[in-house]
């Protein structure tokens, strides 16, 4: 596991909701400060600076730098071991190698990547299909009130009949942007068929009419006119 891959991680779960955008900040620095070589298999990443230390570099209040840690350590993200004056400080083996230490300890997000990274993966193929339904509903509402506007020779019952219906389903979503994706995709299902009704719906007698004089043309029928006088007049019939 790379310090990257963590940091990027890091990063991502404010979409998880797990922590905000101010405490993704602090955990992303805590990572930075972490030797590199702490995260192979033998290592430790483990921060020793204080809270003073911390607010500065970050740019917050300690007492800010306080409970944005204690966020972290409740979300399961750090572990903290402080000692009986609240320093911070390494262990140290006879080589030289930190075997122990009070800081702040980022080994429990080596060992809960996989997790967490399965939840941001989640999270956003669940707001990936959000945004489609979204989508859908929006176009299928414009595609509604279009067809309704369109359908002019309908009997005005009728399309009153249908506006109403497609006004009580926009009336009934509200915001589509805070409704839930199964909500839209019923919302969605019943302007569609409301379209196909409309679709279906049998035109009055002078419509279907009116439409079959505009299909006609003249000139075609003049020239078969021609044509078969032509014919006559030549005796082949």
């Amino acid at each position: 596991m790379t310090r990257a891959q963590l940091a990027v991680l890091a990063q991502s779960l404010t979409c998880t909701g797990l922590i905000n955008g101010t405490e993704s900040h602090l955990f992303v620095a805590l990572i930075n400060m972490a030797p590199a070589e702490s995260f192979d298999k033998s290592g430790r990443p483990i921060v020793f600076k204080s809270n003073q230390q911390l607010a500065f570099e970050i740019g917050r209040s300690v007492g800010r730098v306080s409970r944005m840690l204690s966020r972290l350590f409740d979300a399961g993200l750090v572990t903290m071991q402080d000692s009986g004056n609240y320093k911070r400080y390494p262990i140290r083996n006879g080589d030289g190698e930190i075997t122990d230490g009070c800081g702040i300890d980022l080994c429990i997000l080596i060992v809960r990547y996989a997790e967490l990274d399965e939840l941001v993966r989640q999270v956003r193929a669940q707001r990936k299909a959000a945004d489609a339904a979204l989508r859908r509903y929006r176009g299928a509402l414009r595609h509604a009130r279009y067809a309704l506007s369109a359908a002019a020779e309908l009997s005005g019952q009728v399309l009153n009949r249908i506006g109403t219906r497609i006004e009580r389903v926009s009336d009934f979503i509200g915001a589509a942007g805070k409704a839930s994706s199964g909500t839209l995709r019923r919302a969605t299902t019943i302007l569609e068929w409301l379209v196909e009704r409309l679709m279906q719906v049998p035109r009055p007698l002078s419509a279907e009419v009116s439409e079959t004089k505009n299909m006609t043309c003249p000139n075609v029928e003049n020239g078969m006119h021609i044509k078969i006088t032509t014919i006559v007049s030549q005796g082949v019939l």
